[in-house]
């Protein structure tokens, strides 16, 4: 293995101008998807009545921060958490066999959004 030399730029594995340093960590930091779990969550809790406060409760849980290198961060884990949390407890209150309430089915073409 060959050591680093300073002067050739091509073979230098840190990235030395901003455009440079915002794709190595976009790349790092792409946000997964949600799990079915939140998905099916959010899909049935966008359906009650009272769902703008649970989507305002799902926004206000959303954090924004920076990586040490500054680069932007947003950590959804308590959001998700919360709509999992809720959507089990209207679960768990409801009347009926909990056979019934497991096989539920969302109509997801209402065209709300969480965002």
């Amino acid at each position: 293995m060959n050591a680093h030399d300073p002067t050739d730029t091509e073979s230098d594995p840190y990235p030395h101008t901003d455009i440079d340093r915002h794709l190595q960590s976009h790349a790092r930091f792409a946000r997964v998807a949600p799990s079915p779990e939140v998905i099916a969550a959010a899909q049935f809790l966008l359906q009650q009545p009272d769902a703008y406060l649970y989507r305002r409760r799902y926004l206000e849980l959303i954090v924004d921060t920076t990586d040490s290198d500054g680069t932007p961060i947003t950590v959804y884990t308590a959001a998700e958490k919360y709509l999992l949390t809720a959507y089990r407890k209207i679960l768990r209150s409801d009347t009926g066999h909990p056979s019934q309430k497991e096989s539920r089915t969302v109509d997801s073409s209402k065209g709300q959004s969480w965002a």
